[in-house]
Parts: C-alpha cells; sequence; structure tokens
C-alpha cells in the first residue's frame, strides 16, 4: 500500500517543519511528502526538501486551500492519500494503524481518526504536545462506520486526521474550490453518501488553534449551516445504502450550530448577527431554552458591558483548564471545520 501525503500550506512557515517532523516521525514511512505552497510570502518553501528526499513541493498563486489541495492530490502518485494542514501534527502511530486497518478492509474507501484542539501556553507562543503512549497495533481499537446521517447530524473529524483512496478522490472531484468556508464538511457530506467511510477510535492529530487558523475569526456567514441545507436539497435525506437522516436529530444539530455562531458573535459584540443565528437556533429547536434566553439577552441594554466580562471569564477558564495539560476533542468544537 503506498500513500503520499498532502500538505496545503499558506504563511504556515512557523509550523509546517513540526508537521512534516510528525509525518517522518510516523512508524511507516510514506513515499511522497507533497508540500503545496499556496502563494506564500513568509519564506522559501522549497528549503523543505532539505528535510528528506519524499518531499516534493509545489506551488500556486493563492487560490485557498480548497485548491491546495486539490493540486497536491492531483500531483499525488500513490494508491492512498493523507491530509495534513500545514499548522497540525500527527501522533505516533497514527498512520501505521490507519493503513492498518485499511489493509485488513480493503472495502473501506476513507479512514478517519480523532483530533485535539492544541492549545499554546498563556505565553501564546509555546506549543507543549501533550503525553500520548504511541498508538499500539496490538489493542483492538473501536471502529465506527460513519454514514451521510453521522455526518449531517454531528462533525466528528477533521481533514488532517483523514486518509482515503486516490481513486475515490478523483471521483469526487475533490473540494470545492469556489468555498472559502465549509469545504472539508462538504467534502464529507458527498463521501458519506457513496462511499464507505471508517472511524478508528484513536487520538492520532493535534489541531493546533491560534490566531491566524482558518478557525480562529467569526464570521459574519453561518457557513456550516449552509453546507447543511444544501446538502439536504442536493442529496436528500436518504444516502446511496438506504440510511435515513433522522429529522429530529438534523433540526437539534442546526439548532445547535446556529446557538454556536450566535454565541460567538455575541461574545465579539455583533449583536445583530447574534440575534439572527439565536433567533434561528430557536425556530429550528424551540425548547432550546438556552438560545431563547441568548435572544433575549442580547436586546438587553447594558450588553456590551456583560460581553467584555463574559469574555474576560471564559477566557481565565480556558487558560486554566490548558495550564492543566487539558485538550479538547476536536469534535466539541464546532467551528474546527469551518
Amino acid at each position: 500500500m503506498t500513500v503520499s501525503v498532502v500538505i496545503p500550506a499558506y504563511n504556515a512557515g512557523s509550523f509546517i517543519d513540526d508537521a512534516i517532523t510528525s509525518v517522518l516521525a510516523q512508524d511507516v514511512a510514506v513515499d511522497e511528502i507533497i508540500v503545496v505552497d499556496d502563494g506564500s510570502i513568509d519564506r522559501d518553501y522549497a528549503e523543505l526538501k532539505r528535510l528528506h528526499s519524499s518531499i516534493k513541493v509545489v506551488r500556486q498563486p493563492n487560490r485557498g486551500v480548497s485548491a491546495a489541495r486539490n493540486l497536491g492530490c492531483n500531483v499525488a502518485t500513490s494508491t492512498y492519500i493523507a491530509i495534513l494542514d500545514a499548522d497540525d501534527v500527527w501522533l505516533t502511530g497514527k498512520l501505521r494503524t490507519q493503513i492498518r486497518h485499511l489493509s485488513m478492509n480493503p472495502s473501506v474507501d476513507a479512514v478517519f481518526c480523532r483530533g485535539l484542539v492544541w492549545m499554546p501556553l498563556p505565553d501564546g507562543k509555546t506549543w507543549v504536545p501533550p503525553a500520548f503512549p504511541p498508538n499500539d497495533d496490538a489493542l483492538e481499537h473501536k471502529v465506527l462506520r460513519l454514514n451521510y446521517p453521522d455526518f449531517l447530524c454531528s462533525v466528528p473529524v477533521a481533514p488532517s486526521t483523514m486518509v482515503i483512496k486516490r481513486s475515490v478522490w478523483r471521483e469526487l472531484g475533490g473540494f470545492n474550490e469556489s468555498m472559502r468556508y465549509g469545504e472539508d464538511f462538504d467534502f464529507y457530506l458527498r463521501l458519506s453518501f457513496c462511499w464507505k467511510v471508517d472511524l478508528i477510535d484513536i487520538v492520532g492529530m493535534l489541531y493546533r488553534r491560534h490566531p491566524n487558523s482558518a478557525t480562529a475569526a467569526v464570521q459574519e456567514t453561518n457557513h456550516w449551516a449552509n453546507v447543511i441545507n444544501r446538502a439536504v436539497e442536493t442529496l436528500g435525506m436518504i444516502d446511496r445504502y438506504g440510511n435515513r437522516v433522522d429529522p429530529y436529530k438534523l433540526a437539534q444539530y442546526l439548532s445547535f450550530i446556529h446557538f454556536q455562531y450566535g454565541y460567538s458573535h455575541f461574545l465579539a459584540s455583533n449583536f445583530r448577527v447574534a440575534r439572527r443565528e439565536f433567533w434561528s437556533s430557536v425556530k429550528k429547536a424551540p425548547r432550546n431554552y438556552r438560545a431563547l434566553a441568548y435572544l433575549t439577552v442580547s436586546s438587553a441594554p447594558g450588553l456590551r458591558t456583560f460581553a467584555r466580562w463574559l469574555r474576560r471569564r471564559l477566557a481565565e477558564q480556558e487558560e486554566g483548564a490548558f495550564r492543566g495539560n487539558r485538550h479538547l476533542p476536536v469534535e466539541s468544537d464546532p467551528s474546527v471545520s469551518m
């Protein structure tokens, strides 16, 4: 089984060496590491080839992460493609466990694992990986089949954990290059609608959260909800294998997404968008009393002072949590896939 690793990079020069090192530290060798420089101006990415002979660097004008991933996958020559964003890292044993699963289950078209949101120390500059024992093949890992309804009602994975057959990638047409946000979620839905997808219940990736990461900025548009609604319109509620989406679960999930986006805008003092999202949350799930409460509060006088106080309190709690070496599952943070 041959594997190509595709690493899209845009001004990721301060992190990409860590990403490549984490690939080289895997206990199975990959056939090629394809770095796609998406019009970066922070360093010469061709220098990365010094790290290993398997590294290829290709450059394109800045066209976004979807175009960068697609270019890398088109350049790839291996049977399988693994995605790793330039600011993320893999944990030891991640790739071996996934390749072993694919070799034992050749009908599986793509496999994911779990990830953790990785935050810096309070200085904002020091990154200490959590202490995890290497993933051990001698252990029996829980494997979950992820069907279209599972993806439509949750996003339990991140792109940096995916290993997929190159033939399947090509048939799907890769990521939608017209989308600047939510392109990975859109890809998962199209993938799971027609193909067999598994999730191995191991932590194999650290998602680095920093001020320039794709999920750091609060977006005006709720891209995640838009992707779901578009999938329901174009693909429907029943996948190729006859798996049906539960309308109640879907409504609850959309309510959750709208609330999370509203809450982010609430903390950013963008109360107009916050009210819109809280109202959408209540319409999807009228018994979402938390959304109803925030919808009411978002129109109250003195709101900006309260939002600033709440933002400070949350920052203090987050700092205390990570100071104790606690990390968050990727799937606990809805903005990760954005």
